[in-house]
């Protein structure tokens, strides 16, 4: 039994899923990361154990990634069909910025983290409101995610746990 080789354009594609699951898999593992590290009980595994499991998971999604470190990304329908929406609307979500783009690429491909990152986010708000809201529910809360990088915000915030207010 002879196996063909794919043609440049599928092997793109396969490599464009494959960062894209190696994507996901890196976003679990810091997930599970932060976890781990904020829990003080104690797990089945010891929290060493399982804190080095993840490094060795992390090192090796790491390595995947960089073997799959080209200048390519999912296509408008890879993307659609991941997030289960219309093509149109991953159109859209690329011009608001919700998801990004790799540039120079023709046609229009979109970076694999964005896809991962928003599919997380859509999940949760999928589940937390209506269909009809849930779209404009995903841009708040990406817009409030975006704000809560900001630095003036950490310190806000910090002020406000320490109790310093200043009143305006």
């Amino acid at each position: 039994m002879s196996t063909t080789l794919p043609k440049p354009r599928q092997l793109q594609r396969i490599t464009a899923l494959a960062h894209l699951d190696a994507e996901e898999l890196r976003i679990e593992i810091e997930n599970e990361q932060a976890t781990i590290n904020a829990s003080s009980g104690s797990a089945v595994l010891g929290r060493a154990e399982l804190s080095a499991l993840l490094d060795s998971l992390a090192r090796l999604t790491e390595r995947l990634l960089q073997t799959l470190d080209v200048p390519i990304g999912v296509t408008v329908d890879q993307a659609a069909e991941r997030l289960d929406v219309t093509t149109p609307t991953i159109r859209k979500w690329l011009k608001d910025g919700l998801l990004r783009r790799i540039e120079g690429r023709k046609p229009v491909e979109v970076d694999p983290r964005s896809v991962v990152e928003l599919q997380r986010v859509l999940s949760k708000v999928r589940d937390s409101f209506p269909a009809r809201q849930w779209s404009r529910a995903l841009a708040a809360y990406l817009h409030d995610r975006d704000l809560q990088s900001q630095a003036w915000v950490a310190a806000g915030r910090g002020e406000f746990e320490r109790g310093e207010f200043v009143e305006r």
